[in-house]
């Protein structure tokens, strides 16, 4: 599992494990002697014992420092090591439907982000998450599966009149609908989601803050889509673990349904659909005082903030007092979104939630950088390999400490 593989990139060490889960009592069942039917059950589990629930299968791929002979001075050789190790690991989370074969390659076989993190030099960490991919299943939660319809009409192929920006969307390699061979790759690659939420954000954590544990040492979270709350909430279980958080187009907006649905609720405690930790301490949603902001540009969905006063700092009416996000304060994040998505009318609500909240929060729009067309699944677009440059830059800059390059990263999206 962890011998040298050459890749397309360079070199590369690939090892796989699982994280997280627990032991549960399996039940037994009673032997209906009297029918085939009982007699013919899962032979497997009239013994009782126990199974597992919740484990996330991780892939981790790591660079090998490769030496090469270079000419040296007067004709000697030298040995010169050609890749950099990076000081931080990357964990890739997926959104719904998905798996972590979003981030290895394209549905048209194209280098994914995965490779892309892996050439520069990051460990990547790779995870399916709870119930999703190569993580067993849990049979006792309902799933639901994305219809080839709700695919191409929010991934792939959106009808321009969806969402003021869709009619931008031109970056999904072919038609985007059933029967195109990339489209069909694609759909073939998805998997059923499980239908309870609350339940599933706390497997995703749990799996995430378990793998945070075994790699044992700071890392990046890029987190894509439902990715995102599993992200949010790892924070306030090991915050010293995180050193930094890529939210891709993340779940949102705040207490709000998607655009075009918005107004109904969703996410009541902000980011999350299950409690996240605030400072003064929530207990219950009802202690957010919110309001809702319009908004004042073409395109662009409603805001949902905590009611502010002009001195923030001092409780109004009733000893309301403006809630900070405990432990996503310390941590730097970044919003990234694509200019087509279904997510461009709304993501920064959720940046002016996370700032609100006292995070340090940069957004950057990918218009904004010269990169045009994208949707909701920009790692296996066709200009994927563009944005993880953008990606790389803002860690360079913002996580690494090193001189601001190309593109310099504005904060926006008040």
């Amino acid at each position: 599992m962890s011998s040298p593989r050459v890749f397309p990139d360079g070199p590369y060490r690939r090892n796989y494990f699982f994280v997280g889960g627990e032991y549960v009592p399996e039940e037994e069942e009673e032997d209906d002697s009297n029918s085939n039917q009982g007699k013919d059950k899962d032979k497997a589990r009239r013994y009782g014992g126990y199974v597992m629930k919740g484990q996330a299968y991780v892939e981790c791929l790591s660079p090998v420092e490769v030496e090469v002979e270079v000419e040296g001075v007067e004709g000697l050789q030298q040995r010169r090591r050609r890749q950099r190790r990076r000081p931080f690991p990357l964990v890739l989370i997926h959104g719904a439907g998905q798996s972590g074969l979003n981030w290895l390659h394209t549905p048209d076989n194209r280098p994914g982000w995965a490779s892309y993190f892996l050439a520069r030099g990051f460990t990547v960490y790779i995870m399916d998450t709870p119930s999703r991919g190569r993580s067993a299943p849990d049979f006792g939660q309902d799933h639901t599966t994305f219809s080839t319809g709700f695919v191409e009409a929010w991934f792939t192929a959106p009808s321009p009149e969806k969402w003021v920006q869709a009619r931008r969307h031109s970056q999904w390699p072919g038609t985007g609908r059933r029967g195109d061979p990339v489209f069909d790759a694609f759909y073939a690659s998805t998997y059923p989601s499980v239908t309870d939420i609350a339940a599933y954000q706390s497997s995703q954590a749990s799996a995430i803050a378990a793998l945070l544990r075994h790699i044992a040492t700071p890392a990046i979270l890029l987190t894509h889509s439902q990715g995102s709350p599993g992200g949010w909430l790892a924070a306030d279980i090991c915050p010293e673990l995180i050193r930094a958080i890529i939210a891709v187009e993340p779940n949102g907006p705040p207490f709000a349904g998607v655009h075009p649905h918005n107004g109904a609720a969703a996410r009541a405690w902000g980011l999350t659909d299950i409690p996240i930790a605030y400072s003064p301490p929530v207990t219950e949603v009802g202690e957010l005082d919110l309001v809702t902001i319009p908004s004042t540009e073409p395109g662009r969905d409603d805001t949902v903030l905590q009611r502010q006063d002009a001195d923030s700092s001092a409780p109004r009416n009733g000893g309301v007092v403006l809630r900070k996000l405990k432990n996503l304060q310390h941590i730097p994040v970044l919003v990234e979104v694509g200019e087509a998505s279904y997510h461009a009318p709304y993501d920064h609500a959720t940046v002016a939630y996370l700032r609100q909240a006292g995070v340090q929060c940069d957004f950057i729009r990918l218009e904004d950088r010269g990169i045009l067309g994208n949707g909701h699944m920009q790692m296996l677009e066709l200009n994927n390999l563009e944005i993880a440059v953008v990606l790389e830059n803002w860690i360079r800059t913002k996580v690494e400490g090193e001189e601001q390059g190309e593109g310099e990263v504005e904060r926006e999206g008040e």
